[in-house]
């Protein structure tokens, strides 16, 4: 509008607004790609200390049997942990939810389906799937979740009044382990190595193989640089349910 409005007193080229616009485009691309931005809502990415505290958060579970490997490893070092969880597969295996929550662990939103396309639906879709999240893990556990973690770590205008609406806290991450695509597992752990910083929250998925295959020695690794770990509530100092 003000390039309109200039437009009727000075010469403005058609390229610079082709280039306005452009620049426009890549600026609301990144805001959307880029969680931790904070372009469309705040993110919590990573704690403020200056200690040698990091915290472990693990997204799109529960898997059948990926989880129950991951969850013996936490278990084996007294780890507690965040499990950023997928309504469906939530529903498909309650046990693991019920686990998760006895062993000191805490449960966040990670929408109902994880749809392709969930960044696409309407503000009102958005917020429909992620209450039937919220209804299904407070059956399991009776308990109401307050976290959510963007999924594709993608967030919009939609997605950020669907969190408004809902109260949440959005949690992104410092560190993203890419167990996703790297699955080399001493790739995997030099690049988690020598990455970890101070209040670090660090991005794994309980449903890759690799992740359950490298976990123990990356504690391990983690421990013997006098990292030690913090659930996420503890180290951000906020409430992990209602």
């Amino acid at each position: 509008m003000l390039l309109l409005l200039a437009d009727q007193f000075i010469f403005i080229s058609a390229w610079f607004y082709i280039g306005t616009v452009i620049a426009t485009l890549a600026l609301l691309a990144y805001g959307s790609a880029a969680v931790c931005s904070g372009f469309y809502c705040r993110v919590i990415c990573s704690g403020s200390t200056s200690e040698r505290i990091i915290s472990l958060t693990f997204d799109d579970g529960p898997h059948e049997t990926l989880t129950p490997a991951i969850l013996d490893i936490l278990n084996k070092y007294d780890v507690k942990s965040a499990f950023f969880c997928v309504g469906n597969r939530a529903a498909e295996n309650p046990h693991l939810i019920m686990r998760m929550d006895k062993e000191g662990h805490i449960i966040g939103n990670h929408s109902g389906s994880h749809h392709f396309l969930f960044d696409l639906f309407s503000r009102k879709k958005i917020a429909e799937d992620l209450e039937e999240n919220d209804k299904i893990i407070d059956r399991i556990i009776n308990k109401k979740v307050s976290l959510f973690r963007p999924p594709y770590g993608v967030t919009n205008p939609a997605v950020a009044a669907a969190v408004r609406a809902r109260g949440y806290t959005v949690i992104g991450w410092s560190l993203k382990s890419r167990d996703t695509v790297i699955k080399n597992e001493n790739l995997l752990l030099e690049r988690l190595g020598q990455k970890l910083k101070n209040g670090g929250i660090i991005l794994f998925h309980d449903n890759m193989d690799v992740t359950a295959r490298i976990l123990d020695r990356f504690i391990q690794h983690a421990a013997e640089r006098n990292f030690r770990f913090e659930r996420l509530d503890h180290l951000l100092k906020i409430n992990a349910y209602e």
